[in-house]
């Protein structure tokens, strides 16, 4: 399957419309796309969050407003197409359509309670409650046997905001002890990030002594230079009299010794 099929059938997937080909398809389509697998994730938990919303109440002002505008669309849709036409998923067009007025509304009827506390405390909730589920969500996909699902897991721990130690450790784990190199390169990536993290400063000056893939050593080299750590320079130092690291590798470490020093 390609990107744009499985962005369409995302909401098919979520429940559970697909048959058992098309879940295969769009699964296996999953476990090489992150960003096909982002839109899901996000999918998923708009649903969970729409679920948690509490149902405001609109005048009649409001109400009637709301239906003039769907009424308006469905009339559109079916000048579109005539009865002997229309798709065995159309109605679901509508109901997206419906759904994405009625999202609109409650975004415009929240935006004029914005001020009370009763709101503030609700959206408070819902945006701490979507951050605890990203958190578990990555930490679920970090201990998963595939090895793109790992990856995925580190790309996707971007989208936290500030995570915690939990998620940081576990993607520390990945770097120090993944026995996959793309796993290791991605943690690596996700690591840098956070340059005044001490834990991911040990982490970094700890693979220098472990690591010994040279994309990974180049990469960690890189970021400690970077950041101008200098309790890295004795292990850098190390690797120079090393006669299984490559030059090249050694030419990087001489390179961040120089910035370092």
């Amino acid at each position: 399957m390609k990107c744009k099929e499985v962005q369409a059938g995302i909401f098919d997937y979520l429940e559970g419309q697909l048959s058992e080909g098309e879940t295969k398809g769009f699964e296996s389509h999953l476990a090489h796309c992150a960003s096909c697998t982002k839109e899901v994730v996000d999918s998923k938990i708009l649903l969970e969050t729409m679920d948690t919303i509490p149902l405001a109440k609109p005048d009649k002002g409001h109400k009637k407003s709301f239906e003039e505008m769907l009424e308006r669309e469905k009339q559109i849709l079916y000048h579109k197409k005539d009865s002997s036409t229309i798709q065995p998923h159309f109605w679901k067009t509508a109901f997206q359509i419906a759904a994405t007025i009625l999202l609109v509304l409650t975004g415009y009827l929240y935006g004029e309670h914005r001020g009370t506390q009763v709101a503030q405390t609700q959206i408070s909730q819902l945006t701490e409650q979507s951050q605890e589920l990203k958190t578990e969500m990555t930490l679920a996909m970090l201990d998963n046997r595939s090895a793109s699902k790992r990856i995925q897991a580190v790309n996707y721990s971007e989208d936290l905001q500030i995570p915690d130690n939990k998620v940081l450790e576990a993607i520390i784990g990945r770097l120090r002890h993944d026995d996959n190199v793309n796993v290791r390169l991605a943690a690596a990536g996700t690591l840098s990030r956070f340059q005044d993290n001490h834990l991911v400063k040990d982490a970094f000056i700890a693979a220098l002594g472990t690591e010994e893939n040279p994309d990974v050593q180049i990469a960690v080299i890189q970021f400690l230079a970077y950041v101008k750590e200098e309790r890295s320079v004795a292990p850098m130092k190390k690797l120079l009299n090393q006669p299984e690291v490559p030059d090249y590798v050694k030419l990087q470490v001489n390179q961040g010794l120089a910035q370092i020093l």
